[in-house]
């Protein structure tokens, strides 16, 4: 197998007719991730220390939640990456737009997390359930018709190692005992944790040495809940506190640049209350700010300044103006580049598309 990162020519050419994508992008992403399993190693060291999870502070919780995030994220992503390049090493360096797309999904999240536990490590007084919504689901899986035989090899791959860690960071959990009014929780942990490892299991008991696209769409489908249920479990034994429900900023989707403005609009702070109070699904409207989030990492959104005029949207929850760069995918809105749009918030939840005009009237109501 050729370098994946100097691809000779032959490599390039077999890649061109193949239709793959040139995977330098992603190998920078995955160099720089890399950060991940130093903050798994230093988390490991902390709990350790901890004497009891249910008593230790946000910042150590948030470190432990921030750095397991960070290190499934590598380690899929790192995982579909080589897998492709073993299946298919004539164009190492090289992967088709489906596994791409998942790669990509993966590895541009986990340079924010890196941020978030060394912010952790950083701040006594930090807080990660006060800047995001918790615990945060798996970025989407890309959407195939087919999933490609590598996918799956790629998803067994990753199990092990996630597998290993949530059962260490459970364990932990429950060694010094269990709050009362969190037995219930912890119960419920068990049996997700459960319910992965026996999904595991039964994917592997589906394997055959002949192809049948059935076969391979249930095994997927087991796989990638394996996984999600990990995910999210790793998250709630590294901040227990979690168990009592979700908590976050209820500004976290207001525009930065005139925070200060509606946070002393007494009517303000009531309407965005009234918001997350009326929104059915909170985690739906705040996984819209998570998709943002990630276009503004990658550069295909910026924020819209308008000649004249404010920078925000006069309506819950007063979110920025933004501005397409690159044709983007949000919330189920495909949008070209030169689009300008706002959020909005609370069961009117949604994409509010520009282009915008300067005014003075304040919506107070979502929708």
């Amino acid at each position: 197998m050729s370098d994946p990162q100097l691809p000779g020519f032959l490599t390039r050419l077999r890649a061109g007719l193949a239709g793959e994508r040139d995977t330098v992008y992603l190998e920078a992403l995955r160099a720089a991730g890399r950060a991940a399993y130093d903050e798994i190693l230093a988390a490991d060291t902390l709990r350790e220390q901890l004497p009891s999870l249910w008593n230790a502070p946000p910042a150590a919780t948030s470190q432990l939640l921030a750095a397991w995030n960070a290190f499934v994220l590598q380690t899929l992503g790192e995982t579909f990456l080589d897998t492709d390049y073993a299946a298919r090493p004539g164009t190492a360096g090289y992967v088709p737009p489906v596994t791409y797309d998942q790669a990509a999904a993966w590895l541009h999240a986990v340079g924010d997390w890196v941020s978030r536990a060394r912010q952790a490590r950083a701040n006594p007084e930090y807080d990660i359930a006060m800047h995001t919504v918790l615990p945060a689901p798996l970025p989407a899986w890309a959407e195939v018709a087919t999933c490609p035989p590598e996918h799956l090899t790629a998803l067994q791959a990753a199990v092990a190692p996630v597998r290993e860690h949530v059962e260490v960071a459970l364990h932990a959990l429950v060694k010094t005992g269990v709050p009362p009014q969190y037995e219930s929780a912890v119960n419920r942990l068990r049996q997700d944790t459960a319910a992965a490892s026996a999904a595991v299991d039964y994917a592997a008991g589906l394997r055959t040495g002949r192809h049948h696209a059935g076969l391979h769409e249930l095994i997927e489908q087991n796989l990638k809940r394996a996984l999600e249920l990990w995910f999210r479990v790793g998250q709630l034994a590294a901040m227990p506190a979690l168990l009592a429900g979700p908590r976050f900023d209820v500004w976290c989707m207001t525009d930065r640049a005139t925070l200060s403005r509606w946070k002393q609009d007494p009517h303000a702070r009531l309407a965005l209350d009234e918001m997350w109070r009326t929104d059915p699904n909170p985690a739906a409207t705040l996984a819209i700010q998570a998709q943002i989030d990630t276009c503004l990492q990658t550069g295909d959104l910026w924020y819209h300044v308008p000649a004249a005029g404010d920078t925000c949207y006069f309506e819950p929850p007063f979110s920025p103006l933004y501005e397409v760069r690159r044709p983007v995918r949000i919330y189920g809105v495909s949008m070209r580049a030169g689009t300008q749009f706002a959020v909005r918030g609370g069961a009117a939840r949604g994409l509010v598309l520009g282009p915008f005009r300067p005014t003075q009237r304040v919506r107070y109501r979502a929708g």
